[in-house]
């Protein structure tokens, strides 16, 4: 009997427009997201693209890190690496959950096999060259929603959000084709 698929949760950072990225960098800083995003993945498998690896100061303590490059030769200091996202969940191994935090790339594979997507709803746009991958909300079921106003740390509004795939089951049971 093959075992149940690891689930899979995506936490982003996301303005308006849907920008995450400006050259290889968080286009804004906003204390309240960086807290947000620490409390969700603390004690966590978390899995990263190269690029965002690279964008941090060294691994985040407190959390198991998975690398995925196409570079068979990348070794990264305090992380595993994974040569694709199949491979970074067969590394990870039985967890509860993993945690896919970036970048764009990986977002865009790893959404379709999403069950949750934990944003951060920035109220802004922003300029911006990496984008989060459109989703449809039709296949969403909003769970939890906290809102965070500008302060004197965060420039910009903000929008916790915790959705939840839907499980679209046919309506009258099989549908026939014509």
């Amino acid at each position: 009997m093959a075992s149940a698929p690891t689930p899979l949760c995506l936490v982003a950072a996301i303005a308006a427009n849907r920008v995450i990225g400006l050259a290889n960098r968080l286009p804004w800083h906003l204390p309240a997201d960086l807290a947000h995003f620490k409390q969700l993945t603390l004690d966590r498998t978390i899995v990263m693209g190269r690029l965002t690896w690279a964008s941090l100061p060294g691994p985040l303590p407190r959390r198991r890190h998975i690398v995925v490059s196409r570079d068979p030769a990348f070794r990264p200091r305090g992380a595993t690496p994974a040569s694709s996202l199949d491979e970074a969940i067969e590394v990870a191994g039985a967890v509860p959950e993993l945690m896919i935090v970036g970048g764009a790339q990986l977002y865009r594979e790893a959404l379709p096999r999403a069950e949750r997507l934990l944003l951060t709803l920035i109220h802004a746009e922003v300029a911006g060259d990496t984008f989060f991958p459109p989703w449809d909300p039709q296949d969403w079921q909003e769970r939890q929603r906290t809102e965070h106003p500008a302060d004197a740390r965060n420039v910009h509004a903000m929008t916790f959000l915790e959705l939840c795939r839907r499980h679209h089951e046919p309506l009258g049971g099989a549908r026939s084709r014509v």
